[in-house]
Order: C-alpha cells, then sequence, then structure tokens
C-alpha cells in the first residue's frame, strides 16, 4: 500500500492540458520529501534508512521510527543521538503526492463528463475518434503517476540527503565565521597591553595620603563659582573706564557717532535715522578691535502698512559682515603698508587706512540708505499693483541698486501729456523722484591762516586733512523732483543730504512755493511722499494757470482765484494755512474762474492720483442751467491737451454761454431766431462746445412756415459769388468787410449772430435803374469784449437775383 501522503517535485503529465501545476521535471529526485505522517503518528519504513525494505506490489512497508527494519542506512547523522529533528528540512518548490493523485483524478472525471455531453451531438466515426483519444491520453497520465508513485517511494532517503548536506553546509559556514573571528582577535591582540603599574601616584598615596597628579582638564570642566553682585558691579565700572579711556585717548569716532553712552560694560553708538550699535571690548589691548554686541537699524517702514510693505533686514548678517570690517581694520592698522623701495625720496607718504569706528560708520551709513531706498522700491511696487495701477513707475538702476526712480502721472490721459513745448522729448517731460546714493564733495583744506602748527605743505598738515576728512560721512542721499506735467516751465527740485534724519526736517515756510520733501526715515511712507509731491505739483499747476489768466489779461484779478478747500470745507487763502495743513497736504488747491462776476464761476482742481484737470461748476454760486454737464466735460478734455489755453477756452465758453442766452431772449421777447447759414448750417458755435437746452427750445417755440422757408433757402444751390457758411446771401468780398468793420478781423464767426426783422420784407428803397425792390433788415450781434448790436439792411443785388448788396449798417 502507498504512503497516505508524499512530496514531489510538481510535474508535467500531459503539457499544457495537465491539471497539475508544473514547475520543474522529474529528473530532480533529490527533492523528494516526506511532509506528513501516516494517521497513528508513526514514520514511513523506509523513510529514514537508507535502502531500508519497502513493501512493493502492495505490501505495506515496514514502520520504523529510526528506519525500517533491515535498512543499510545509517540514523544518526544528524545527532550524537542519531535524531534527524536536528537536521534542516528542505522542502522548496515540493507539493504533496495526494495533491497530484487528486488533481489528476478531477481531470480525468471532468474530461469524461464533458465527452459524454458532446459524443450524442456528434458522428459515429467522430465519437470513436474522442473516445480513442481520452482513452489514449488518460493512458499516458496514469502511466506517469505510476512511474512518479513508484520512483516516490525512494523520496524519504532521498531527502534525508538534501537535509545532511544542508546541516553540512551550515556546519561549514559556523567554522568560517568562526575562523574569522579568531584570525579578527589575533591581529587585534598586539594593541591589547596591559599597562604598568601606578607606581608614582601609589608612591604619593602612601606619603602625602592625596592624590597629586589629576588632570589638568579636570579643572577646566569644573565651573568657577559665580560672581556676587559687588564684583559684578565692579567688573562691569573697570570695563567701562577702559573703554572710556580708549575713546578719550584718540579713537578716531566719527562726528555722526559722537552721541554715545557708556554702560554696563559697553558703549552705544547711536546715529539718529539710521542705526544704533552697541560694541564692548574682550580684551583691554588697544590692539585688540572691538567687539559688536547687536546693531539695531533705525530704518523701517511705516509699521500701519501691511506686512507686504514691510523689508526683513537680517540683523544677523550686517553684525557679521561688520565684525570683519572692525578685524580687517584693526589688523590694517597693526601692520601698515609700507612703501615701495622703488618710490622717490621725496614722494609723500602713504596716508594711513580708515580707523575702526570710522569704516564701520562708512559701512553702516551705506547700508542703511540701502534699506532705505529698498523700502522705498518694495511699497511702491505694492502702490503701483493696487491704487497707482498704471500711473506709477519704478525703476531700480544701476548694478550697486543706488538709484531708485518713480514716475508719477504715467497715464497718456494725464495732464503730463501735455506740454508748452511741443518739440521737447517725452523723456524731458515725464514727473519724477528719483533717489541716488552719490558721493558727497571732499571738503575744502582748512586755510593756513587758521593754523598754528605746521606749514600747509608739509606732509604732517595732509595727514591731518585726512583724518579731519575721515571723520565726516562720505555717502549722502539725492533727491531730484521733476515736475513738467501742464507747466510752461518745468520745475526741477534738488536736495542732497549726508544723514538720514535730515529728511525729516522739511522747510518751515508755510507756503507751498517753499517745497522741501519730509522724508521719516524710522516709518517710511511711500504713499505719503507722493503725495506731497503730488500735491505740490497740483499747486504749482494751478499756479501757473492762474498766472497766464491774469497775464492774458481777458480776466481780471478780482475774477481769478487760487484757494484752499481745508477738510472742514471751509476755503482758505494761500497766507491762511497752517504748517501742519501745508505738510500733511490736507488742503485741496482750486482755481476759482469767474466767467459772470458774482453769476457764474467754475473750479479748476487737480486729480492727485492722475494728474487731470479737473473742471467743474463751482458751488461758491447757484448752478446756470446754461452750463451742461456735456460743456463742462469738453472743457475738461480740451483743457487737458492745452492747459496754457486756460484762458481763451474761459472766454469761449463765457462768449457761448452768452450768445445762447441772447438767442433764448431774443426769441421769447420778439420771436426771432437766428439765421442758418446759406449752407444750410445752424450758427456756428465754439468748437468743443455744445448748448444744450437753448435752440432746442428755440427751434421747437418756431412757427412752421418760418422753418419750411428756412430749410428751402437751405436746399438753394449756392451762387459762385456767395460767400461760403455766412448767415447772410451776400457776396464774400462784403462778408469780409462787414466782419472786419463790426467784430474785427480776430473775432470767430461762432461769436457772431444775425437776427432778421420779421415784417421789414418789401421796404422799398431806391437801387439804381432797376428801381424798387423788396430790402431786408437784420439785427447783427457781435461779441468781443462785450456785445455790439447793429442794424443792418440788404437790398437785392442788381445783377443777381440770388445775392443781396449791404445798403445801410446802423450802431
Amino acid at each position: 500500500m502507498w504512503p497516505a501522503v508524499q512530496r514531489v517535485p510538481s510535474m508535467s503529465l500531459s503539457g499544457s492540458d495537465s491539471p497539475v501545476n508544473h514547475n520543474d521535471s522529474i529528473d530532480a529526485p533529490g527533492q523528494l520529501h516526506q511532509q506528513q505522517q501516516l494517521s497513528n503518528g508513526t514514520s514511513q519504513g523506509y523513510g529514514h534508512g537508507g535502502s531500508g525494505s519497502g513493501g512493493q506490489n502492495g505490501e505495506r512497508p515496514t514502520q520504523n521510527g529510526n528506519g525500517g527494519a533491515g535498512s543499510s542506512g545509517s540514523g544518526d547523522v544528524g545527532s550524537p543521538s542519531g535524531s534527524d529533528d536536528d537536521l534542516p528540512q528542505v522542502e522548496a518548490k515540493m507539493i504533496p503526492l495526494s495533491v497530484t493523485i487528486s488533481r489528476l483524478i478531477t481531470y480525468a472525471y471532468t474530461e469524461l463528463v464533458t465527452l459524454v455531453d458532446t459524443l450524442p451531438a456528434r458522428a459515429e466515426a467522430e465519437r470513436r475518434t474522442e473516445i480513442l483519444k481520452y482513452t489514449e491520453h488518460m493512458s499516458d497520465l496514469l502511466t506517469k503517476l505510476l512511474v512518479l508513485v513508484r520512483w516516490a517511494k525512494h523520496a524519504p532517503q532521498i531527502q534525508k540527503c538534501q537535509n545532511v548536506i544542508a546541516y553540512l553546509d551550515s556546519q561549514n559556514r559556523y567554522f568560517e565565521y568562526a575562523v574569522d573571528n579568531i584570525y579578527q582577535t589575533f591581529m587585534s591582540m598586539p594593541n591589547v597591553r596591559l599597562r604598568n603599574y601606578d607606581v608614582g601616584n601609589a608612591t604619593d598615596i602612601l606619603t602625602t595620603g592625596s592624590y597629586q597628579r589629576l588632570p589638568a582638564a579636570i579643572k577646566r570642566a569644573v565651573p568657577p563659582p559665580r560672581l556676587s553682585k559687588r564684583q559684578i558691579r565692579e567688573t562691569l565700572a573697570a570695563v567701562d573706564g577702559i573703554i572710556r579711556g580708549r575713546l578719550l585717548r584718540g579713537e578716531a569716532v566719527p562726528l555722526a557717532m559722537r552721541r554715545y553712552v557708556i554702560g554696563n560694560g559697553r558703549v552705544v553708538f547711536t546715529v539718529p535715522g539710521e542705526f544704533e550699535a552697541t560694541l564692548t571690548l574682550l580684551q583691554f589691548d588697544s590692539s585688540i578691535p572691538w567687539h559688536i554686541v547687536s546693531i539695531n537699524v533705525l530704518v523701517a517702514g511705516d509699521k500701519s502698512l501691511p506686512d507686504e510693505q514691510q523689508i526683513a533686514v537680517n540683523t544677523w548678517q550686517i553684525v557679521e559682515r561688520a565684525q570683519h570690517i572692525l578685524i580687517q581694520a584693526s589688523s590694517s592698522a597693526q601692520h601698515p603698508a609700507e612703501s615701495n623701495d622703488d618710490a622717490d625720496a621725496g614722494a609723500q607718504p602713504r596716508s594711513a587706512p580708515p580707523p575702526q569706528l570710522v569704516q564701520l560708520y562708512d559701512f553702516m551709513h551705506r547700508q542703511c540708505f540701502t534699506v532705505l531706498l529698498e523700502t522705498l522700491l518694495k511699497q511702491a511696487v505694492v502702490l503701483r499693483q493696487a491704487r497707482w495701477e498704471n500711473l506709477l513707475h519704478v525703476e531700480m538702476g544701476a548694478a550697486d541698486r543706488s538709484v531708485l526712480v518713480l514716475r508719477y502721472w504715467t497715464s497718456s490721459r494725464s495732464a503730463a501729456a501735455a506740454a508748452a513745448d511741443a518739440h521737447q522729448a517725452p523723456g524731458d517731460r515725464s514727473n519724477s523722484i528719483v533717489f541716488h546714493i552719490s558721493t558727497l564733495p571732499v571738503p575744502r583744506l582748512i586755510h593756513a591762516s587758521a593754523l598754528e602748527g605746521p606749514d600747509p605743505g608739509d606732509p604732517e598738515f595732509e595727514l591731518i586733512e585726512h583724518d579731519r576728512r575721515n571723520l565726516i560721512p562720505k555717502l549722502g542721499l539725492t533727491i531730484r523732483w521733476s515736475a513738467h506735467a501742464g507747466l510752461t516751465t518745468p520745475k526741477v527740485w534738488t536736495r542732497t543730504v549726508s544723514h538720514a534724519d535730515e529728511l525729516s526736517s522739511g522747510d518751515t515756510d508755510k507756503g507751498s512755493d517753499g517745497f522741501d520733501l519730509v522724508l521719516d526715515s524710522s516709518s517710511v511712507n511711500v504713499e505719503r511722499l507722493l503725495r506731497q509731491v503730488t500735491w505740490r505739483h497740483a499747486c504749482a499747476i494751478l499756479k501757473s494757470l492762474y498766472a497766464s489768466m491774469v497775464e492774458s489779461q481777458l480776466f481780471s484779478a478780482a475774477a481769478v482765484e487760487l484757494l484752499y478747500t481745508a477738510t472742514s470745507g471751509m476755503c482758505k487763502r494761500e497766507h491762511e494755512l497752517t504748517l501742519d495743513e501745508v505738510r500733511a497736504c490736507t488742503a485741496v488747491p482750486v482755481l476759482r474762474a469767474w466767467y459772470r462776476q458774482g453769476e457764474g464761476a467754475v473750479d479748476i482742481s487737480v486729480d492727485t492720483y492722475t494728474g487731470r484737470l479737473v473742471v467743474r461748476a463751482s458751488e461758491a454760486v447757484a448752478t446756470s442751467t446754461s452750463l451742461s454737464e456735456s460743456m463742462v466735460g469738453r472743457l475738461t478734455d480740451q483743457l487737458n491737451r492745452q492747459p496754457w489755453r486756460v484762458a481763451a477756452l474761459l472766454v469761449d465758453m463765457r462768449s457761448s454761454l452768452a450768445l445762447a442766452d441772447l438767442d433764448c431772449l431774443v426769441y421769447r421777447s420778439l420771436g426771432l431766431r437766428p439765421q442758418i447759414s446759406a449752407q444750410g448750417a445752424k450758427p456756428p458755435v465754439l468748437p468743443g462746445f455744445v448748448l444744450s437746452g437753448i435752440s432746442q427750445r428755440a427751434e421747437s417755440a418756431a412757427h412752421p412756415s418760418q422753418v419750411q422757408q428756412q430749410q428751402q433757402q437751405a436746399q438753394q444751390p449756392p451762387t459762385s459769388g456767395m460767400a461760403t457758411n455766412f448767415p447772410l446771401r451776400i457776396s464774400q468780398s462784403e462778408a469780409d468787410a462787414l466782419m472786419r468793420e463790426v467784430a474785427g478781423s480776430e473775432n470767430p464767426l461762432g461769436r457772431i449772430r444775425f437776427y432778421m426783422v420779421e415784417g421789414t420784407e418789401g421796404v422799398e428803397e431806391q437801387v439804381g435803374p432797376v428801381g424798387s425792390a423788396k430790402g431786408e433788415w437784420y439785427i447783427m450781434v457781435a461779441m468781443t469784449d462785450r456785445l455790439q448790436f447793429r442794424l443792418v439792411l440788404l437790398n437785392p443785388h442788381p445783377t443777381d437775383r440770388l445775392l443781396y448788396v449791404v445798403s445801410q449798417i446802423i450802431s
């Protein structure tokens, strides 16, 4: 009888049709293994012996725990006791024999069922062929299974050999590991030595009773005792005295750093508006450089601004660079550069390098100016993306970022687009604020008469002058404001400061002409700076317009006022402004022009964001019905294109309003309408002005017969000699003569009105051989500096009945 369960290598019974997993062939008998025992727990008779007497042809093998009866193999390979439990079990890539048999039986049954189901539908020949194929195929599989079962009888002996080989391999590895460790121990043994007996320390202990040879490192590891408060005060006072003595015994201190406080073992140098440096001494030798405790940069943005407009100053990096400068300055002072051996004997001695505190101030002075420009740059960039979009242009020039340019009112619709000189280059018309970190001029030498010591030609005198120049600032900040928009003469303001705190104190003059830019370095706000500049620029534009209006003599001095509207709504003169209102730029400048004294006025102001001139009806008087919004809008556009023509534009507007009111008055009182031109055009008005509500009322109230008659006259083709675009049907020569006599050659046609007096048609006048004819009377109104009225009599032409001639003019 076969064993209950065997593990055999996976093999293929019938190629791709076999239900058995095939990973290896049956040519590897060493991989067979018995995995399970019989149900009674005993081992197989041929399991652990070499070639035990297994049963064949249906016989049951002998069951023995350590090998079958009559086995010729040895059973004590794994351990001295002969047990195989200590051997490693190798079961890689093996499957039980029962699984192989079970899968073959299942496969045979499945194929048989399939054959039974499909045979009835086939022919007799096909049935026999399929049955024959199935029988041959199953016979092959069963033959292979029989060979495998007979061969698996020797699987325990082969498995035992594999286990023994695995055991020997593991023993070989242990041996190699032990040999390697022994060799490493052998190689490291020469360094393992026993120290000599400490005879010296033993003698000291026996003779003195204490250990006398402790290492010095132990004393350094033990912290010294803490100083008392009294000792701390005395130490700091001593350090203060040493610092004070070093500063008084010839330490070169820059003029800007002369404000310092000594206390708590350190000295604090304060430069207002720039920085605060705290220094101390680590050693009391004069050659030892100063040690920087801390540096606080006082240049910062306005605290009320958001974080996106603030910059973070890396104070640690500034301290590191400043300390490096102090160390190099101290080293240069100890080892000054010697003159070349090839130099002439009469050559001037080389000047000594700047002292430590001088180099520290020069470095921090430039750093503070750089932080100021970077703060202005960042705030301007944020403003350009928000409220000042497309109205502000920011440029950071130069490779060392020492030049900042802010250009305001950059819109093409602002007053910056209109310049008095049309041939001026566009770059010269820009409104800009330029900040430049510049080199200050070298101060002149002290006059020889002020000296009691060496002669000015002496090298010692030059060294003294060199030391004096070291103590003053070498860099400054130059601010240049250029204003061109709306000004006939550009306004340029320039100032150079050597200290940042000088920017916070402006001109004390309350007038807008005494401009001095105010910029607090400890609270930088670029929008406040732009507000100052644009406010001053707006004042300059309105003053220029005021001067041009007065100089034109078209307006009297009383008809033009330059006012400033405070936040309370009160209008003030320039001399009434307070200093706070000028510095805060809260008063809005307004140019008030009275086109009708006491009856009508317009207020002209400047939009500080866009730079455009804004015109609106003045609130000082009741709004005139004749001054429409469209007229104000067109006046605003023309004034922004040609600001230097403000007087002429206001006069044109005044004339248009006067003639429009006259048209309305004449129609209401006399029923007369202004004559249209020969070509059918309406009475010409001033360029750019629309009179709404007057001509429409007159036309709507006119008699239909009058309107039809004028339309028929307009449709008639003009005569070759008739004046074109003229209200009367007269020749061009008579029209020009009439204009010169009554209105003047400079008066445009838009300031002339002709009203035909109704009921005068058919007036008999003697006009030569033609005899009597019908004449027409007209009222002519000319708007010059005042209204002029004429009565004009027109009679028919002697030869051309389509024309009339001027017969009489009555003032």
